[in-house]
């Protein structure tokens, strides 16, 4: 009897003990993710550094026609293209994983740390050319007639276009992150 009895309490605990690697391995997976994905702002923040730089400061773009070597068109991408299978926001060039759904002129950029980052800049246009209220998404938004005495005084300010930045970065154990900004 106390032979049988040993034996149940062997069984019981070895599933505890599997139980409780399992659990651990868990814990390490969700944790490492965790990682990974912190892993990915800083090429994110690079990303958007970058493009700010290469469209205000240097000026290496010109805003009014697309720069394919900059990822960067005057238009919203995916009504250009016909690829309206702009999902959730995120430009269809950005989607794929294998290099051959990126355009051949499309800038992919790797870190240090094995990250690989892509992005694409949109203005919010319908249409490449100047910027105009008709064709794009402008700031700040037109006021409305009931304009108050505080509102009077304020100066005009200038109108310009939103430009959307979408960032992929790619990292280790097949991990991807997306970040987007509004500019303007």
């Amino acid at each position: 009897m106390v032979l049988f009895v040993a034996l149940i309490v062997m069984v019981a605990l070895s599933i505890a003990g599997i139980a409780l690697i399992r659990s651990v391995d868990t814990g390490l997976s969700v944790t490492a993710n965790l990682g990974f994905r912190q892993a990915s702002i800083p090429p994110s923040t690079w990303a958007v550094e970058n493009a700010i730089s290469a469209m205000f400061e240097k000026k290496e773009i010109d805003l009014e026609k697309p720069k394919l070597d900059k990822n960067y068109y005057p238009y919203r991408f995916e009504i250009k293209s016909g690829k309206a299978e702009d999902t959730l926001g995120v430009p269809y060039d950005l989607q794929g994983v294998k290099p051959d759904n990126y355009p051949s002129t499309f800038v992919t950029e790797t870190d240090k740390a094995g990250n690989t980052i892509r992005y694409v800049i949109e203005r919010m246009c319908l249409d490449e050319g100047p910027a105009t209220a008709a064709n794009c998404d402008m700031s700040p938004p037109k006021k409305s007639e009931a304009t108050t005495a505080m509102e009077l005084v304020k100066p005009e300010m200038v109108r310009v276009p939103f430009y959307r930045l979408t960032v992929r970065v790619d990292g280790p154990n097949n991990t991807t992150t997306y970040a987007q900004a509004m500019l303007r």
